[in-house]
């Protein structure tokens, strides 16, 4: 059904975890209270994508127009980021797909973030205290936390590649 807002990211094979369900409400919250006037009119996807190092979100839509895509920064998916955070991103990409980046609503504008278009659809919306508080964290915490955080996913991935010795030997032996 169009306009829907579903949590799923990586398709339906991936269970859904509960920040998956919990960034889902969240755009679903924010656009029924202040964005019920910017009609949804494809499915809307929510998820967390890449770590990117200087980017803390994008929207895209698939190439067959059914779906678009709001892709959070994987990094932000820890107890430390502030909710204020996590709103201040999903408006933006709210914003993107309402001036028709990444939907296939008509474009308002040539580019996306031409003449501060974004900031100014925020204030208008009262959601500017949001961008305000983004800006003081990217400022303040982002670069100790992005180190903080890759740390912690590369020291979880390399913990799940590692097999104890015992454990491998048996595998190995039993067969």
């Amino acid at each position: 059904m169009p306009g829907s807002v579903v949590a799923l990211w990586q398709g339906p094979a991936q269970p859904l975890r509960p920040t998956d369900r919990r960034i889902a409400l969240l755009l679903d919250t924010l656009w029924e209270r202040h964005f019920a006037d910017i009609p949804r009119v494809n499915d809307v996807v929510v998820g967390y994508d890449y770590p990117w190092k200087r980017h803390l979100g994008r929207i895209r839509m698939t190439l067959d127009q059914r779906t678009s895509q709001i892709g959070l920064n994987r990094l932000l998916d820890h107890d430390a980021v502030p909710s204020g955070v996590l709103v201040a991103i999903l408006t933006h990409e709210i914003v993107h797909y309402a001036q028709g980046f990444g939907s296939p609503l008509p474009r308002t504008h040539r580019h996306a973030h031409a003449h501060g278009t974004v900031s100014h659809e925020l204030a208008h919306r009262g959601l500017a205290r949001y961008e305000d508080e983004l800006a003081c964290w990217i400022e303040g915490s982002w670069p100790s936390f992005e180190r903080r955080a890759r740390a912690e996913r590369q020291a979880a991935a390399r913990a799940d590649r590692l097999v104890p010795c015992a454990v491998a030997s048996r595998v190995v032996y039993s067969l």
